[in-house]
């Protein structure tokens, strides 16, 4: 393996490392949901309100059974990467 080999699969893993860790971090879908936030000041970012949320919840949850498949298919396409090195 050279260099560039190893530099590259410590690169992988890493990425690995942190998705498995966004996706742990967001649970499953039953507990976790897809909201919008709004810049309240300098630094402070606070939720829209559950009855706005709520009327657009389907849609919301389409697009994080999406953002859920796609970060799983970056993993599986960054191991299939790591083993052809």
């Amino acid at each position: 393996m050279t260099k560039e080999q190893y530099n590259r699969a410590v690169a992988i893993n890493k990425r690995i490392i942190e998705l498995q860790e966004t996706l742990k971090e967001i649970g499953n879908t039953a507990n976790h949901r897809i909201c919008y936030t709004y810049k309240a000041s300098s630094d402070d970012y606070r939720l829209c309100s559950n009855w706005a949320m709520r009327q657009i919840s389907e849609i919301l949850d389409r697009h994080d059974l999406a953002i859920r498949k796609e970060i799983q298919d970056e993993i599986d396409s960054l191991n299939k990467e790591i083993e052809m090195i």
